[in-house]
């Protein structure tokens, strides 16, 4: 493959997810620079524009329009087998792209060998830094994070989130809000778990990419503004059900046994417990 020439395929899930789409949208279109595009919009039954404005946007994209959610992975998993481009960018409907973005996170796969995914950093409207570097999940530090008393007492959290980088580094998970891999490589992998309705799906595709000896990145020149939490109309106590069932599904899946099955369901019912009680610092994020 020639990644000169190379066709991206942006892959966009929405649900309910204007106004934030639009802009979206037009980030997209004012920051492509002459890189090919394919924009392809899978669309979870939304009440409101969201597929149609994709179309205004893109009249040539693809929508895909399910009449039920069938949650993150599953639909982005539908659009990857609609994609022609050679690489796959999945985005979240709430991310403005900065210019040159996706260029740049194409590049990480032109000058290096085994790239799993790539993905880029992520900034608060404020201008604030937002991590989407992971480290992989232990039962330390998912009792950490999520919002609870825990992580507010001890570190503020970072057991599960690693902080920013100033150059291109290798990193053992990621939150997909802005993530490329290879379409060949999406597919031999068997894409995104689809046991992962909402969060985790990406932490896990970048877990099993690892165990085959590709090397995920984080790209700090691709950067983008993310409205954290506002590309889904989803409430508070959903939000948080939805990260912590799909915890205890990730654990079940790489690291069954006493601490999975007894031990972290009990964990996260208490945290979950106190996140919806208490206030939070910070909205939950997609992963």
């Amino acid at each position: 493959m020639s990644e000169k020439n190379s066709t991206i395929s942006i892959v966009i899930v929405t649900n309910n997810s204007m106004p934030p789409l639009e802009n979206c949208l037009k980030s997209i279109r004012s920051g492509a620079n002459g890189t090919p595009l394919e924009i392809i919009g899978v669309d979870n039954h939304s009440s409101d524009n969201s597929p149609n404005v994709v179309k205004e946007y893109f009249p040539g994209a693809q929508v895909i329009r399910n009449s039920s959610n069938l949650g993150f992975a599953a639909a982005c998993n539908q659009a990857a087998k609609q994609a022609t481009g050679d690489y796959l960018l999945f985005l979240n409907p709430d991310v403005q792209v900065d210019n040159y973005a996706i260029e740049e996170l194409l590049e990480v796969f032109r000058s290096r060998e085994k790239v799993g995914t790539a993905v880029g950093r992520m900034r608060f409207p404020d201008g604030s830094f937002q991590s989407t570097c992971r480290h992989l999940p232990r039962f330390s530090n998912m009792v950490y994070s999520r919002g609870s008393m825990l992580s507010k007492i001890l570190n503020n959290g970072h057991h599960y989130t690693l902080p920013d980088y100033d150059k291109v580094t290798p990193i053992p998970a990621a939150a997909g809000t802005m993530m490329m891999i290879r379409n060949d490589l999406f597919h031999e992998i068997g894409g995104f778990d689809m046991r992962f309705f909402m969060f985790m799906e990406d932490v896990d595709l970048c877990r099993r990419l690892s165990t085959l000896g590709y090397t995920n990145y984080y790209v700090p020149s691709a950067g983008g503004v993310h409205l954290w939490g506002r590309g889904s109309k989803v409430g508070k106590f959903r939000r948080n059900l939805y990260h912590h069932i799909t915890d205890w599904k990730y654990f079940k899946k790489h690291n069954p046994g006493f601490v999975s099955y007894c031990l972290l369901p009990f964990a996260l019912s208490m945290n979950l417990l106190l996140v919806s009680l208490l206030p939070v610092s910070q909205p939950a994020n997609r992963s």
